[in-house]
């Protein structure tokens, strides 16, 4: 294998689409398709992955916010946001190629100033170096035991990739379940039923007590009534013969 064919510009396909020319010359030097790409769900976008050499390389990629990228799930979906490269050993290094010109893996930081210039950030926190090169932020870190690059990692920050960045972070802060950005039509949830006490109004009214034995002549007088109509004839042969 000539050290051409392993030569790659790992630059040339952050930002791009999975379905561009750069993509899929990457996909044919490590002899990889789209079939071999894992789709997930991030948080309110879909997200896929492509592990090669043992998570030696990672390359990530993102959904774009078109129409049909709810319907489908085919290269000219999705957007490569980022692609990690870490050091694990020489030969995975020879298997790799060229990150950028001559820098390798197996290549000290000094190195790495050399190639991306001095124009660098350094984060003491996390001990790596980071560049911006057009749209792509590069994060080289350093093995602080030997000076060797530990792994590099080249993210895109175009404008789709940000906007969809933005969108994911909107809907991941707000109090929408994690689908309910896809399904807004759903139902009302279930709320627990809660027994407060209903003010009906009547606190100046005046209060008419009803007597106690009311009722009671009420039922009585009925009872009288019922009796008079089973009774009939013989209360009146009574007092015609009372006042005989």
């Amino acid at each position: 294998m000539s050290q051409d064919y392993l030569s790659q510009d790992y630059l040339s396909i952050i930002g791009r689409s999975a379905d561009s020319s750069e993509v899929q010359r990457f996909f044919q030097r490590f002899n990889a398709s789209w079939n071999d790409v894992i789709s997930y769900e991030g948080q309110g976008v879909t997200e896929a992955s492509l592990e090669l050499f043992d998570s030696v390389i990672e390359l990530e990629f993102i959904k774009k916010l078109s129409p049909k990228s709810s319907v489908t799930n085919q290269a000219d979906d999705f957007i490569v946001s980022n692609l990690s490269l870490v050091n694990h050993s020489t030969e995975v290094n020879e298997k790799i190629g060229n990150v950028e010109g001559t820098l390798r893996l197996s290549d000290t930081i000094y190195k790495a100033i050399e190639v991306f210039g001095k124009d660098y950030q350094y984060l003491k926190q996390k001990g790596s170096y980071c560049w911006r090169k057009d749209d792509v932020l590069i994060e080289v870190g350093q093995d602080r035991a030997s000076d060797k690059i530990s792994h590099i990692t080249l993210t895109a920050d175009s404008l789709d990739v940000r906007s969809i960045k933005e969108v994911t972070e909107s809907l991941s802060s707000s109090a929408l379940p994690k689908r309910e950005d896809e399904n807004l039509g759903a139902e009302l949830p279930d709320l627990p039923y809660v027994d407060e006490p209903v003010t009906l109004g009547y606190e100046n009214d005046v209060v008419v007590e009803r007597a106690s034995g009311s009722r009671f002549g009420v039922v009585v007088l009925i009872a009288a009534v019922i009796a008079a109509l089973l009774f009939y004839d013989e209360i009146a042969q009574f007092f015609m013969q009372l006042f005989k």
